[in-house]
């Protein structure tokens, strides 16, 4: 079984992903695959400076994601400019990996999993919710960003109530972290259960 993760920017997906993993599924997470494929030598990584130029670029000639990301977040075309160069790498990838780990279920962190038409490479989809001012004291704290900065980020994304009508499960997180990992090893023992 093939399950796809995903959520709202610092909802608790990657915390998910690990959980799951723990307990014992193949987890991939599409950011470090993303990552990777920008790295110079990457298949996206001279798209990306084609599209945004060499202000990208950190002094190692790496890709600076501070620096794209500020452009990405403040335009919405230039986030489409983006998505169109990265996601049929990443796709591709992740195809290459999930069908290359032998048996048992595969846990995929996909954040923009439902903006990108994804569910269909998935047998389930689980969605990690977290309040909004939850999201934004992760964000401000993870990232360094200001409140108008991680704001715009979670503007930037899908809303939660489409995705909520797309997801075959919500896995909500608003209790401890300890609580949450609890809840995702139940969730993963009744996976077991229905012979996933």
């Amino acid at each position: 079984m093939i399950i796809g993760l995903t959520g709202g920017i610092a909802s608790g997906k990657s915390l998910a992903l690990r959980e799951f993993s723990r307990c014992g599924a193949r987890a991939l997470a599409l950011d470090d695959v993303a990552r990777l494929q920008a790295r110079r030598g990457g298949p996206a990584y001279h798209g990306i400076i084609k599209a945004f130029g060499p202000a990208v670029l950190d002094s190692s000639g790496e890709i600076d994601r501070s620096r794209l990301g500020r452009r990405v977040f403040a335009s919405v075309s230039a986030r489409r400019k983006l998505e169109k160069i990265t996601h049929p790498v990443i796709l591709r990838e992740m195809r290459k990996q999930v069908c290359g780990r032998g048996g048992g279920p595969c846990v995929v962190d996909a954040p923009l999993l439902f903006e990108a038409g994804l569910q269909k490479e998935f047998d389930l989809t689980l969605l990690v919710a977290a309040g909004c001012g939850l999201q934004l004291s992760r964000l401000k704290r993870r990232e360094g960003l200001s409140l108008v900065q991680a704001r715009r980020r979670i503007a930037a994304q899908m809303p939660f109530s489409a995705k909520e009508k797309l997801a075959d499960i919500v896995l909500r997180n608003k209790g401890s972290r300890k609580e949450f990992q609890r809840r995702i090893r139940q969730y993963y023992r009744a996976l077991e259960l229905i012979g996933a």
